[in-house]
């Protein structure tokens, strides 16, 4: 306790630990967010990671500083509440999806790390957040891109946005548990929308399971490779939109096939918009089941899995 007060009597680190108190940053968020430059807002994060005042954690190619821990956090607010400043106010997660959506398009990656981080604070569980922020707002940004209200090019930022939020949001997230079980995800040849996949290959993974994740536009050979060499129990294929419909039915037809002769237990399965919309199409081309959200997935399909 000595040693944090002694560096929150520091004015720099006092106001870069004061912006970490709100979520993990990176230096360049940090930079923005004190109006130092960036040498300064480096050498005093490497102070402080030297006495495990913060953490680095590396997401990517980025680098985000959090406070060093619960003991750490719980001081720091609480010297800050002894002082009068208030803790950041709580969001509710219904009211985030569309300024999250917005701030996307926007290019406003800030601002969608300040919404996320305030998420994570708040102990929001990941699967809620990808369910109730990430796909409601990408939802919000398809029904945009339809009428013409946003172009390709916005779409596009938003969603490298997105990729990036998620890598925060799994990151920061606790494993559930540590299994053997595997599963193959990715999308049909011609869907090009990986983020509703990855959001299933993400909470596999914290829930223990390896989950080979092959991302957009798979050729169905490579969904049979795959599981020949992972021999999987969840073969999961992502089907947005009704132009992949043809090639959806396809795969299925194929990994039906030849699950009968591998003599393989798999399940098999689609997602996406298109499982919502037409599941009786696919469930007769040999899917076992057709989900169209990652908790409908996680309550109807994982918990069968994993029991």
């Amino acid at each position: 306790m000595m040693t944090l007060i002694h560096e929150l009597a520091e004015p720099s680190r006092r106001q870069i630990l004061m912006e970490l108190r709100t979520g993990p940053k990176t230096v360049s968020e940090l930079v923005v967010a004190t109006g130092m430059k960036q040498p300064n807002v480096s050498n005093h994060l490497a102070k402080l990671r030297a006495k495990e005042i913060v953490r680095p954690n590396k997401i990517g190619r980025q680098v985000y500083y959090a406070l060093g821990g619960p003991s750490v956090e719980a001081a720091i607010l609480q010297l800050f509440e002894l002082e009068g400043h208030s803790p950041a106010p709580k969001i509710k997660l219904e009211d985030v999806a569309k300024q999250y959506a917005r701030s996307a398009i926007a290019g406003d990656e800030t601002n969608c790390a300040l919404l996320i981080d305030q998420l994570i604070r708040q102990n929001i569980p990941l699967d809620h957040i990808y369910q109730f922020v990430i796909a409601e707002a990408m939802y919000h940004l398809g029904r945009w891109y339809e009428v013409e209200a946003i172009d390709v090019g916005q779409e596009h930022v938003a969603s490298a946005i997105t990729e990036r939020m998620m890598a925060r949001v799994v990151h920061f997230a606790p494993s559930l548990r540590r299994g053997s079980q595997v599963a193959v995800v990715g999308c049909v040849e011609g869907n090009w929308h990986n983020i509703g996949p990855r959001m299933i290959s993400d909470y596999l993974r914290l829930r223990g399971w390896k989950s080979v994740f092959l991302g957009a536009s798979t050729p169905t050979l490579s969904f049979v490779s795959s599981i020949k060499e992972y021999r999987p129990e969840l073969v999961l294929l992502s089907c947005a939109h009704s132009d992949a419909r043809p090639e959806t039915t396809r795969a299925l037809d194929v990994l039906s096939k030849l699950r009968e002769e591998l003599g393989a237990k798999y399940l098999l399965g689609v997602g996406g918009r298109q499982a919502l919309e037409n599941p009786d199409e696919f469930l007769a081309h040999g899917a076992d089941f057709a989900s169209s959200s990652l908790l409908e997935f996680a309550d109807n399909v994982l918990t069968r899995l994993e029991d």
